[in-house]
């Protein structure tokens, strides 16, 4: 790859399609194209003197345009199952026909199912009725039926991914945490393997992928060095965040809670998909459903869901052997030093007080 070679980054307004164009840009390892589904989603990256380009995956003239000239792909565009399985047919298309030279597919060690043990990539993937999970077999499959086609593709299979501008595994724990002094669950629930890469390692692992020979036509694993439990996890960041001895829940209460609060949130995603327009309506106008529904949002998300309480669980560990064989992947960032630089960011964004933590 040459300082001169465009890279089609879909999905760049997210997590981790805005770190891959960070990364590129200030290395100066290419040229960056940013494609973004909204203008709106672009705010991060569009600090940067780079080329952004709204490219909706669902929509195939949009994903065409996106790949004049570009000689490089790193696909990482997800969101509903059409998006990832019909988004991904339409990259991996007009990659096709432009003639790139190389895509790198993000895919998700949920492919593997509800496993447990040292699971590598000999492991078959499995449908487990998870959306997420599902959708990314199905869009692995396209991936090698493209590369039979002679598309050079390559897969990465990233873990927890966690760091700045990470939401659900950093902001959102870190902000429970704050809010409620506790931990998420009772220890007993949190004894799984917590498999944690951080968003850097995992950038790391796609410009290998883009740039090794060995990486076309293989899945990888992307993993951290580190194999701490949940519990482990969530104290550290407790720790960080200030709150050294957060108040930990008993196994008959996390359990109860999840169980109970499972009704109210199938209520709660069926009224808001439904009646949106409505209930915000009500929102703006009414301080009392105003007060409601923040209300009903702080407990939401202070519980637990049985999906949660089935992952931190989760003995299941998945190794990167093939990556460091084959690309020559290792990571460089441990827990601590990445709940420091997580840490770091949340100061600076307000999300924690400067005089938390140590």
């Amino acid at each position: 790859m040459k300082n001169d070679d465009r890279v089609l980054i879909t999905g760049a307004g997210g997590f981790v399609g805005g770190r891959v164009a960070e990364v590129l840009y200030c290395s100066g390892l290419a040229r960056v194209r940013a494609g973004v589904r909204r203008w709106a989603s672009a705010a991060r990256i569009g600090r940067l003197p780079i080329e952004i380009q709204q490219c909706d995956v669902g929509d195939p003239g949009q994903v065409r345009e996106a790949m004049k000239d570009v000689r490089f792909v790193i696909h990482c565009a997800r969101g509903t199952a059409y998006v990832t399985i019909g988004g991904t047919r339409n990259v991996l298309e007009a990659a096709l026909q432009a003639g790139v030279e190389r895509v790198v597919h993000l895919s998700t060690i949920a492919v593997y199912g509800d496993v447990s043990g040292n699971v590598d990539e000999t492991y078959p993937c499995q449908y487990t009725g998870n959306q997420y999970g599902d959708s990314k077999i199905k869009a692995e499959k396209i991936c090698w039926e493209f590369h039979e086609r002679g598309l050079p593709i390559s897969i990465l299979r990233p873990t927890i991914v966690y760091g700045p501008f990470s939401k659900l595994w950093t902001v959102d724990f870190a902000e429970r945490l704050l809010q409620s002094g506790r931990l998420p669950v009772a220890r007993e629930y949190c004894q799984g393997i917590c498999n944690l890469v951080y968003i850097d390692d995992l950038v790391a692992a796609i410009l290998l992928a883009l740039q090794k020979d060995e990486a076309i036509g293989e899945g990888f694993n992307v993993n951290g060095e580190e194999r701490p439990t949940w519990y482990e996890y969530f104290r550290k960041l407790s720790e960080a965040t200030g709150i050294p001895e957060p108040t930990e829940q008993k196994a008959a209460s996390s359990w109860l809670s999840a169980w109970a609060m499972k009704p109210v949130r199938s209520t709660a995603k069926f009224a808001l998909n439904r009646f949106q327009d409505q209930i915000m309506a009500l929102y703006k106008r009414s301080d009392l459903a105003k007060s409601a529904m923040r209300h009903a949002e702080r407990v939401i998300r202070k519980s637990p869901t049985t999906a949660e309480l089935r992952l931190y669980s989760k003995q299941a560990s998945f190794p990167t052997d093939k990556a460091a064989r084959l690309l020559g992947y290792k990571p460089q960032f441990g827990m601590a030093e990445g709940i420091r630089l997580s840490l770091a960011w949340l100061r600076h964004h307000g999300f924690v007080g400067n005089n938390s933590g140590k």
